[in-house]
This record gives C-alpha cells, structure tokens and sequence, in this order.
C-alpha cells in the first residue's frame, strides 16, 4: 500500500508531503481545498502513460478531453501549464507515492527538455504566401517529457509530440499500476463493467459482487452478462419482473456500486479512487455500504482514496471505523495563501470526532 506521498510543484501544490496512509483514506475538505488535485496525483503517478491520463483527468474536471493539435510553442505549452504549480514551467514536477522498502513504490516526474529534435508544423496550413501547404521542420517547438519509475521496473520516458497527423505519444515502455478512478458523472463503460465482472466469474468470485447488491437491494436475485443493442454489459434479474434489465436502467446508484465492486475484486494491490462517495446512494444505505467497501478492500487487498462533501457520509463510518481504526487515515484538505496542504490524521482521531460529533469536513 501507498504509506507517503510526496509532491511538488504540481496544480496546487507547491510541496505537500503527506504520511501515514492506511487501507481506507478519508479525504474532506472545502471547495478548492485541494482534494481533486491529491487524487489526481495519485492517478497519474500509477502508469507510463502519463500524458494520456492528463487528457483523462480534463475530462473528469468537465473540460472535454479533446485537445486540439497546437500550432506553435506556446499553444503548446497552454495544453500542460495547469499541471505546473502557479502555471510555473521551468520548475520541474514531481510526484512519489511509496511505501514500505517491500512495497511497489512508484514516481513520475514532468518537465521541459532541450532535445526535442524537429517538429512538423503548421498541420495543413498555408505555409508560404505562394499556398504551398507542405509541412515545415520547426526545431524551436518545446518538448515535455514524462518519467516514470516503478519499484523494480526499468525507468520509462513518454514524449507528447507534434506530428503532420496530431498527436505523437513516445513512450520508450508501457507499465501500469493497477488504479481505477471513479469520480460522479464518469462512470465506467458498460462493457468495462462486463469485462471485469466475466473475469471474476472465471474464478468463482463473482458471487461475492452479487451478495454485495442483494444485501443493499434485495431485489436484486442474479447478475449476468447479456448483450443489448450489440454492446455486452451487466444484467439483473429482477424480482417481479418478467425478463432481466440492463443495471444501468434498475438505477444509477445500483450500477455505480456494481462498477466500485468488480473494480475492487479486479485491481488487486492496486488503489481505487472514489470521488465523492455518497454520489447516487440513499443515506440509510450508505453504513453498510461503508462495510463492504471495508470488508472488500480486505479481501482483495486494495487501497481506497475516498472523498466525501457529506455528513451523513461521514457518519456512517462509524459502525465499520469502530475496533478497526488502525485500517483508516483522515485526510483534510486545506487551501491556503500560498497553495494547498493535507493534514493526515489516525483514525483514532476520526472515531473520537464521531463520538463527539465533531465536525471533521
């Protein structure tokens, strides 16, 4: 598990060094505190295909993840300057999640380098006044460059380039950390969910997904993977109903928890990121919920970075949180003059403010 992490430099973050992280994060804080950001940080860090994951994380920002080809060095620096700490560049980021010296630490550093060699403009554009639309070599074009080192993996590098097609992405090896990010309003794909839960099935764990949706929703007697209008995703058999009903038509709430479940069960020693829990489910479901998620996280051995607006979410903690304290860390975030911070604090602490009702966000 991810027991520190240490980042500088990046979105909000001037240095932020955060430790003693446990099996189930609790992130609270204000608007604009810095809670998306910290969950980015982690997000991005967990693979060697960085660049793609910024378009990723504009996307779950509400920003669209399409980016239009730039057509000079500063279009181009406009597309990565929001990953800089106060837009700042010529300063390099760096972001190191670890552990343990047995655990599977990970770090990605981002920065601008002088070799990028010649890049091909302007894409089509008329070049000369005679409208001779051939491609130049422009060598003055900057070049961001994104290294990632994995606990016992050899150093990986990925180059967003410029190309007469679009976007180029040199990446000299693919690795991958296990890391899922569910987040409202973006949810996995249908046939994501399908893929997941069918490899599941193939080892006989795919009944512990289905007792987790009978225990919240009752009507729920099976799960199955059909086909409709040609794409293969999750169904349920109903109680009442005469035939099986894609989940996402049952309710978005049942197909968010079905979505975190089969990730849990598929991203083993990995890390789930859950941004803003309590998004889709009713309050009086959400104790038990908070103790599957626990028992899961348990069984699969996975870490959760879970973030929360909500009382009521918080509270609900309590029953699970109670004689298993050493499993959880609060983490609160906090903007400040001069970017933001995160403080971690026990889950002691959490179970006390909970007695006491305290507010923790």
């Amino acid at each position: 598990m991810i027991e520190q992490v240490n980042i500088t430099n990046f979105r909000c973050f001037k240095h932020l060094e955060v430790e003693d992280l446990k099996r189930i994060n609790l992130l609270v804080g204000e608007n604009s505190s810095g809670k998306s950001a910290f969950l980015e940080s982690i997000f991005i860090s967990s693979g060697s295909l960085a660049p793609n994951v910024v378009f990723q994380m504009r996307g779950l920002r509400k920003m669209g993840n399409q980016i239009v080809v730039p057509v000079d060095a500063p279009s181009y620096r406009g597309i990565w300057e929001d990953l800089f700490f106060n837009f700042q560049q010529e300063k390099k980021i760096s972001i190191k999640a670890s552990g343990n010296p047995s655990s599977d630490s990970r770090s990605l550093s981002i920065q601008y380098v002088a070799d990028a060699g010649p890049q091909e403009l302007p894409f089509g554009k008329q070049s000369s006044a005679s409208g001779d639309n051939s491609q130049q070599q422009v060598g003055g074009m900057p070049q961001i460059e994104f290294t990632w080192k994995r606990a016992n993996f050899p150093e990986t590098k990925a180059k967003p380039r410029v190309s007469p097609t679009g976007w180029q992405f040199d990446v000299s090896r693919v690795d991958l950390f296990p890391c899922v990010w569910f987040s409202p309003g973006a949810t996995e794909t249908p046939d994501e969910n399908a893929k997941r839960f069918s490899e599941l099935d193939k080892t006989g764990e795919a009944s512990t997904v289905l007792e987790v949706l009978k225990k919240e929703f009752p009507f729920i007697l099976d799960l199955s993977i059909d086909y409709h209008a040609g794409i293969p995703m999750m169904f349920a058999k109903v109680q009442g109903k005469p035939k099986k009903m894609p989940v996402p038509l049952v309710s978005d709430g049942i197909n968010r928890l079905l979505g975190i479940a089969v990730a849990l069960g598929n991203f083993r020693g990995g890390t789930i990121l859950i941004d803003q829990l309590e998004d889709g489910f009713h309050h009086r479901l959400l104790p038990s919920i908070w103790k599957s998620l626990y028992l899961l996280a348990k069984e699969f051995n996975v870490q959760l970075f879970v973030s929360t607006h909500s009382a009521e979410c918080i509270a609900a903690m309590k029953p699970i949180l109670n004689g298993n304290e050493e499993d959880f860390r609060l983490l609160r975030a906090t903007r400040e003059e001069v970017g933001c911070t995160v403080d971690s604090l026990p889950g002691k602490y959490l179970d006390s403010a909970l007695e006491q009702n305290f507010e923790v966000r």
